[in-house]
């Protein structure tokens, strides 16, 4: 019989239990289904904040980042709209995508002329959308990039924005930004030494 009522009693705390923790979970979805956060000045779309893009996107540009780093142009194409407007880190605008990649060819052919190399990491990438009822998502592509010629080196930050709709990247927006490297003891005291020279 003891064990009967210690059965019970746990069957009425359990289901007490479970009620509490699924009407927490309810009001919890009720307040917040979906957090939203941020703000853009952009004309007509003031009131909105922005939400959590998809996977779909972000594989995307992972895909084209892929494409890229293997120089597979014809692969790049297809996930770049025909009309995409793409603004170079130089601030140049391309209008199409065909002037794109033929860009993007001239500048390898004329790297491995001189021996150079170009290569890249990627750091992070997120989208996120003003809208996911109407499609279209923002997604932030972060790069470590190295370049060399010679015993030439530079590293930079570079920031891809790429706006995609139905799977194709019709704005693309670049951003750079240099990498100071710290200089070495040796290289410190060697600099000083051309400045106590000059003086």
């Amino acid at each position: 019989m003891k064990n009967f009522k210690l059965i019970i009693t746990i069957i009425i705390l359990s289901g007490i239990s479970y009620s509490c923790n699924n009407s927490a979970v309810q009001r919890m979805m009720e307040e917040d289904p979906e957090r939203a956060v941020g703000m853009s000045d952009w004309a007509g779309v003031e009131d909105m904040k922005w939400h959590i893009g998809t996977q779909e996107a972000v594989d995307l540009a992972k895909n084209m980042n892929s494409a890229w780093r293997a120089r597979d142009y014809e692969t790049m194409r297809t996930f770049i709209s025909d009309t995409a407007k793409i603004t170079a880190t130089n601030g140049f605008t391309f209008t199409n995508v065909d002037e794109f990649i033929e860009s993007r060819k001239r500048s390898d052919s004329a790297r491995n002329s001189r021996g150079a190399t170009f290569d890249w990491s990627t750091t992070n990438i997120f989208s996120v959308d003003l809208d996911p009822s109407t499609g279209g998502e923002h997604v932030h592509a972060d790069y470590y990039g190295m370049y060399k010629e010679g015993d030439e080196e530079d590293n930079f930050r570079v920031l891809n924005r790429y706006y995609i709709i139905e799977g194709k990247i019709v704005v693309w927006n670049s951003y750079w930004q240099d990498i100071i490297e710290p200089k070495s003891e040796e290289e410190e005291e060697e600099e000083e030494v051309v400045e106590e020279t000059e003086e």
